[in-house]
């Protein structure tokens, strides 16, 4: 681990470069034109206003830019002033980040920020495993207004597409994350634990724990792709405790799953692997992969097909969409 601060978000006390943001958007999967085009219609077929957007846990920034092109002002906060800096310097050469506000704030404490029934969007894009849950829906729906929109979405692990060599790679890249992830997950002091606790049991239950209770929101949506496969980027070898998923779905709540291949499909060879997992967290240090873990990479490279091959990649996927009464 970078530092040895016990606490609960290991995103809100490193100092990351642009570098790794760099690394981090190339090795994550692109948020596609339909994916976002599918939101906007959710939120138009209820009602909602086109004028203030919450991106919370922005990071660099990329799903503010995008609702910018939508929304008339986008706030687009973070735990992270330095995450803010780095977003701040990406949007320069975009066309509308005048419209961008950029502000520290955590998601727990947004209704604290701002005031109650102004944002007509929330968005929160692979973040909600780190956050306190109860807290965090409690704030969205204090500043959301009526037929406002909240939008949650998460992705885990990559998955090869292809069966004819998903066979061999998958089991080789999974151990290779339990053992990066290892460091991280089993680092720390009670906060960490707790936090990665919360988190791991989040991802196992593919967000179904997040609670949105029915006199509160309605027309509440699940949309999961590839739910087959396993969210967490890590498995039980990463832990030092049971993994216990729970849900919180209601009857009522309406849940689709869809097997698709090549949702937001991407295509790697060994760099592109190697890059997802020291993307994958800015503590990670590609220098410091000790030799059981490079060795894996090597045989994941053969089991690609050898130096230069390039294999489709895929993810599971849980888009969670509601609509505040």
């Amino acid at each position: 681990m970078a530092s040895a601060e016990d606490t609960s978000n290991f995103f809100k006390r490193a100092d990351y470069n642009e570098e790794y943001w760099n690394n981090y958007l190339a090795a994550r999967p692109l948020y596609d034109h339909a994916f976002y085009q599918s939101i906007y219609h959710y939120h138009e077929v209820h009602n909602g206003l086109t004028e203030t957007a919450h991106d919370v846990a922005t990071g660099p920034g990329q799903v503010a830019a995008e609702l910018a092109s939508h929304f008339d002002h986008v706030v687009a906060s973070d735990i992270n002033p330095t995450h803010l800096a780095i977003a701040e310097h990406l949007h320069k050469s975009l066309p509308f980040s005048h419209k961008i506000s950029l502000v520290p704030c955590t998601a727990e404490e947004l209704a604290d920020k701002y005031p109650p029934c102004s944002a007509d969007m929330i968005v929160a894009a692979e973040c909600f495993a780190l956050l306190d849950a109860s807290k965090t829906i409690q704030a969205f729906s204090t500043v959301l207004k009526p037929n406002g929109t909240l939008a949650i979405w998460f992705y885990g692990r990559p998955i090869f597409a292809e069966p004819a060599y998903a066979a061999r790679c998958q089991p080789l890249l999974e151990s290779i994350l339990d053992l990066s992830f290892a460091k991280v997950v089993k680092g720390g002091g009670a906060q960490h634990r707790a936090a990665m606790i919360r988190a791991t049991n989040r991802m196992a239950s593919f967000l179904d724990d997040v609670e949105l209770r029915g006199d509160v929101w309605r027309d509440v949506e699940r949309r999961k792709w590839n739910p087959e496969h396993a969210m967490s980027f890590y498995g039980p070898d990463a832990c030092d405790f049971a993994i216990t998923p729970s849900s919180a779905v209601s009857p009522e709540q309406k849940v689709v799953e869809t097997q698709d291949a090549a949702f937001w499909e991407k295509e790697w060879d060994l760099k592109g692997v190697r890059q997802f997992v020291v993307a994958n967290l800015p503590t990670f240090d590609e220098k410091a992969l000790d030799e059981l873990v490079l060795s894996k990479f090597r045989d994941l490279g053969q089991a690609m097909g050898g130096e230069g091959a390039v294999r489709k990649i895929t993810w599971p996927v849980v888009l969670i969409l509601a609509s505040k009464k």
